[in-house]
């Protein structure tokens, strides 16, 4: 996987993420399973730089990690599960998570401005997709941007 940031650049990705059947390992950055949460610390003295869900998960059970993580990981079974954008937008908006929220799965560069709108700040893109398209869809979402607005979008922003 390619981490790709909100310009639809790909960046360097220092951290090493949880694979299946692979016994846990110290690492400075690490990003675990939220059920492995506790056992990391446990095993090695500290927390874990970040942890990986699933967008079917209840914020609730994040609530406690938020203060002590920089990354969350939200996992996308399929390209067209949207519980992910959800989780996403409530970590910002209702619980103010300021540190990076990363998109991960089968997620398309046609789902990128909607990707950002919810808060992510990065995304875990499959090797499958050519990274020029994360770039167009990029300028796209900046072009759009640059547009003026309807009088429609005006109104509804002033609610």
């Amino acid at each position: 996987m390619t981490l790709i940031d909100t310009a639809g650049t790909p960046l360097a990705d220092p951290y090493q993420y949880p694979v299946d059947d692979q016994e846990l390992t110290e690492a400075d950055h690490r990003v675990v399973l939220l059920s492995q949460w506790d056992t990391y610390q446990e095993q090695f003295g500290k927390t874990a730089t970040g942890v990986w869900v699933t967008g079917d998960q209840d914020p609730a059970d994040l609530l406690a990690l938020l203060n002590r993580t920089r990354v969350v990981v939200i996992e996308f079974p399929k390209s067209r599960d949207g519980r992910g954008f959800t989780l996403a937008r409530v970590l910002r908006e209702r619980h103010r998570y300021d540190g990076d929220i990363r998109a991960a799965g089968p997620l398309l560069p046609d789902q990128f401005s909607m990707l950002i709108q919810c808060g992510y700040t990065s995304v875990l893109a499959e090797a499958a997709i050519p990274l020029v398209r994360w770039k167009e869809a990029a300028m796209a979402l900046d072009q759009s941007k640059a547009r003026p607005r309807t009088l429609l979008d005006r109104l509804s922003q002033n609610r």
